[in-house]
């Protein structure tokens, strides 16, 4: 098998992609034994833990094999002291301080994050890739070759196919329909109605159908949605299609889980929608609300999923533990693209473009989620939300007019009601990824910003800062819960209810640029803010469980740590410095 030619090497550098797809295989089996047999030293990428906690957090069923090959793994190699992780997240990162490691191979799949971002971003190398796929295992020499000569994917001729699948039917509470598999489900009860379809509770207390209107099912999306069904996703959260439903022999839709709660639009809306939603809320609450969101799109870029219309109205929020994405059938799936998009949350590089005509990359993505990130960190604000600004916001993204600097030296054109006071309680190591990306135009992978909050929220958690302001929603301000949220001003603070790319009069409100994506700088200085820990001690990873599926234990601990893992820690004391199933993982520690 092709599989054998890795016997050749003295060093193999392994994605987590072969870990999640080829775990609890014959393959990933035959991978151990030229690992173990040929006492190779093994190299991970820091991103190679933070993927597999995305994956446990998701709870999905078909994950199990990935959690038995990980324990596979590490159980083999850890004793033999083989298993080294470098301290890399971003790609080109990872790659520069690998690719000089002598007679190495690395190892990933055809679809996964990694192959995709060397793609992307081209970073040069002279080492072979073996590229694991579906048909084939291919072996290329260098950046190159994998570049010019791995086949790329297309754009499915669907795409351009304007016909619709629906006939003229019509169904409604009563009605039955059968799914793909000839099961009945009987519509009880319609729970919402949209542009494209309406949403119906079913017989089934576990499952709600979405049936189109007329004149919405093409090709494309019935292709989509019959691939999207076959992947058999069932993370917990995301409201994945389930099953395909016909109607008289008509496709008229599919099924999906219920999300709960309200849309984060509704709830990320300013301090009175923040109090009067979440009034016990606190900043560790914020951020661990960022990491399961941040979890569940890595999860879909594992899948070889973008998501494309990356927006607060696309995710439910119940609790802080409790969130869902919803408006999963538009994502982009292989050739199939995301035809829809949200302007103030789409690279200005993509503005105007027609969003069925072209297949959108990471680096596409990395824009929305970044969005997604300081949208959540300042309580729905938009970063070019400014005061004495342009006429609309549009106008401000292209001119980059981000209001916030490092130096925290002006204020002048943040929007009133604290924010300013968010932006300074910052951890720096943020407050440079914000600014750098909405002042600089510069870009960060997914895994990065994921990799940043939850060390916020780990400092959060054991409450390593000094000043208690820190933990407040809104630092420095006193806002309370109302019985309703007034449609007037509340001074010092505003609501923002104006559509964001419409003229705006008001200078409080939303005025706001982001230029191309270049080359990142190396860290710039830190600046001093108020994010200063108690003592000058190095607390490690804690991995305060992020969501109730949390794992009793990780594979990377000792039968020591495991034992002593199975009682979740307190979030509210300080770990001991030992803690931290991860803290033994560092690069150098197995030689």
């Amino acid at each position: 098998m092709a599989l054998e030619s890795l016997r050749n090497y003295k060093s193999l550098i392994v994605d987590y992609s072969i870990i999640r797809e080829a775990g609890g295989t014959a393959l990933f089996s035959e991978f151990l034994d030229i690992m173990v047999s040929c006492s190779m030293d093994i190299y991970v990428s820091k991103a190679f833990k933070l993927l597999h906690y995305c994956v446990i957090h998701q709870a999905d069923s078909k994950n199990a094999a990935a959690s038995n090959a990980m324990k596979d793994m590490c159980g083999l190699l850890l004793p033999e002291r083989k298993l080294h992780s470098v301290q890399c997240l971003e790609t080109s990162d990872f790659i520069k301080n690998t690719c000089d490691i002598p007679e190495s191979c690395y190892v990933t799949t055809e679809h996964s994050i990694f192959t995709k971002r060397i793609l992307e971003k081209r970073p040069e190398f002279n080492n072979d890739i073996c590229i694991i796929g579906s048909k084939s295992i291919n072996i290329y020499h260098g950046s190159n070759d994998l570049i010019f000569n791995m086949p790329q994917t297309r754009l499915s001729p669907l795409a351009g196919v304007n016909k619709y699948l629906d006939a003229s039917v019509f169904c409604n509470v009563g009605d039955s329909v059968l799914t793909g598999d000839q099961r009945k489900l009987t519509l009880t009860k319609r729970v919402s109605s949209g542009a494209e379809g309406m949403v119906f509770t079913t017989d089934d207390p576990k499952l709600v159908a979405k049936i189109y209107h007329k004149g919405v099912i093409t090709p494309l999306r019935w292709s989509k949605l019959t691939k999207m069904v076959s992947m058999g996703i069932k993370s917990v959260g995301i409201c994945w299609p389930r099953d395909l439903i016909f109607y008289k022999g008509i496709p008229v839709g599919y099924t999906m889980i219920l999300g709960k709660g309200k849309t984060l639009g509704n709830v990320f809306d300013g301090p009175d929608a923040m109090m009067n939603n979440f009034p016990k809320w606190s900043r560790v609450d914020i951020t661990t609300t960022l990491c399961d969101l941040l979890e569940k799109y890595l999860y879909l870029h594992m899948h070889n999923i973008i998501a494309g219309d990356i927006q607060l109205k696309n995710a439910l929020i119940f609790s802080a533990n409790s969130l869902y994405l919803i408006d999963m059938d538009s994502v982009q799936v292989d050739d199939m693209p995301c035809p829809v998009g949200t302007e103030e949350f789409t690279d200005p590089r993509l503005w105007g473009q027609n969003f069925s005509g072209f297949l959108r990359k990471l680096g596409d993505e990395d824009y929305s989620i970044a969005m997604l990130v300081f949208s959540i960190l300042f309580c729905g604000l938009h970063p070019y939300a400014t005061r004495l600004g342009k006429e609309t916001l549009r106008e401000e993204i292209l001119e980059k007019n981000f209001p916030y600097d490092l130096e925290n030296s002006s204020e002048e054109h943040i929007p009133k009601g604290g924010y300013n006071y968010i932006w300074q309680y910052l951890p720096d190591d943020l407050r440079i990824m914000l600014y750098n990306v909405f002042k600089n135009g510069y870009s960060y992978e997914a895994v990065e910003w994921y990799d940043a909050i939850l060390a916020y929220k780990e400092a959060l958690t054991v409450k390593s800062i000094e000043d208690e302001e820190a933990y407040k929603i809104f630092p420095k301000m006193e806002y309370h819960q109302t019985d309703t949220v007034s449609s007037e001003p509340q001074a010092p603070a505003k609501t923002f209810y104006k559509s964001r790319f419409q003229g705006l009069n008001d200078p409080n409100v939303y005025s706001g640029g982001l230029g191309d994506q270049n080359d990142r700088p190396v860290n710039p200085h830190k600046y001093p803010g108020p994010f200063v820990p108690k003592q000058d001690t190095d607390t490690g990873f804690v991995n305060p469980p992020t969501s109730p599926f949390a794992p009793p234990a990780s594979p990377f601990a000792s039968p020591a740590e495991r034992s002593a893992s199975q009682t979740a820690p307190d979030n509210n004391d300080p770990a001991p410095d030992n803690s931290g199933v991860f803290k033994k993982f560092k690069k150098g520690l197995f030689g």
